[in-house]
């Protein structure tokens, strides 16, 4: 065989065992609705109305072949799609497999299970924040102090932020320290948050502050209309609350202007399961290539960034991504 026909030869059998492993429709419907989600066995078990020994037979034929990849949360397992890798010798053919498996329609049932897993997980964040309000900051301290971090985050935005933009959106402020901060540098900020408890929080520190250019809007950032338009959406510390973090990048997306910028603060993967119940994280951290392949499948693309190790022994990532500009 010559030189040449080895470089392009591929690996019959892993080729043969991903044909195999997608050569069932249940196989295929669990790989879209994976494809920017992360649920757990029984999750997955409820959507698709099948008894887990079942269940764990088609995800440990999936994972084997390269299709899923594994997370775990405390002492939970959650399954997302693997990202495509340019080591892999068939990342063509997956990543026209997954191309053609993102245009199944799911049916509506499927999409109503995925939907009621997406309120629990949110209502179960929410009751949290109603229960915890008044001591989430201090909890969250534990954690990571905003004064650990802001330096670095002042200085991102500094350096690619222009001055007098027009508007920034911050998702879940909170008693947030970085309000002054993008008050003073964006003409007008909106603050998004689904407690109406947290909310109020943020009206209190804004009064505090005296800062006259914030409006309020309850709900989510997926629920402002298209005319909410922004140079920058901030998640500082929130998006390891959310029910789905994925979907964040693309809610951005459709809101931001051209050249509009994503900034992303959050703590990088870690064991601590105890954050659950002190702060009401529904994630442990997140892995930085998750937040990348987030952003792609989004159309956004990967701009600076910065890690900060804590003496506590948590990470924190510090993310910027961008909108493609007209």
């Amino acid at each position: 065989m010559s030189a040449q026909n080895t470089t392009n030869s591929v690996d019959s059998e892993l080729l043969l065992a991903t044909c195999k492993a997608t050569a069932e429709s249940l196989r295929l419907d669990i790989l879209r609705v994976l494809s920017v989600e992360s649920f757990g066995v029984m999750e997955l078990c409820h959507i698709f109305n099948t008894a887990q020994p079942g269940m764990s037979h088609h995800l440990k034929i999936l994972s084997s072949s390269g299709l899923l990849q594994t997370r775990r949360e405390g002492n939970s397992i959650f399954y997302r799609r693997a990202a495509v890798s340019s080591e892999n010798p068939i990342n063509g053919f997956i990543s026209s497999l997954f191309q053609s498996i993102d245009r199944v329609v799911l049916s509506p049932e499927i999409r109503k299970r995925c939907q009621q897993i997406h309120r629990e997980r949110a209502q179960n964040s929410k009751a949290f924040f109603k229960k915890k309000a008044a001591k989430l900051k201090q909890n969250q301290d534990l954690i990571a102090q905003f004064s650990h971090y802001e330096s670095c985050i002042t200085d991102l935005l500094s350096k690619t932020s222009p001055l007098n933009l027009n508007r920034v959106i911050e998702v879940g402020p909170g008693e947030s320290d970085l309000i002054g901060f993008l008050s003073g540098r964006f003409d007008s900020l909106l603050a998004v948050d689904n407690s109406d408890e947290m909310l109020n929080r943020t009206r209190d520190k804004v009064r505090l502050l005296n800062l006259g250019n914030v409006e309020f809007f309850s709900g989510e950032l997926s629920d402002l209309e298209a005319s909410h338009r922004a140079d920058l959406v901030v998640l500082n510390m929130v998006l390891h609350h959310l029910p789905a973090p994925g979907g964040v990048f693309k809610s951005a997306h459709q809101i931001l202007e051209p050249g509009g910028q994503l900034l992303i603060v959050d703590l990088c993967s870690h064991d601590q399961d105890w954050a659950r119940d002190t702060c009401g994280d529904l994630w442990l951290g997140f892995d930085p290539n998750d937040l990348d392949q987030w952003a792609k499948d989004a159309n956004l693309e990967k701009g600076q960034g910065a890690y900060l190790g804590l003496r506590n022994g948590f990470q924190v990532q510090i993310r910027l991504y961008q909108q493609k500009s007209n």
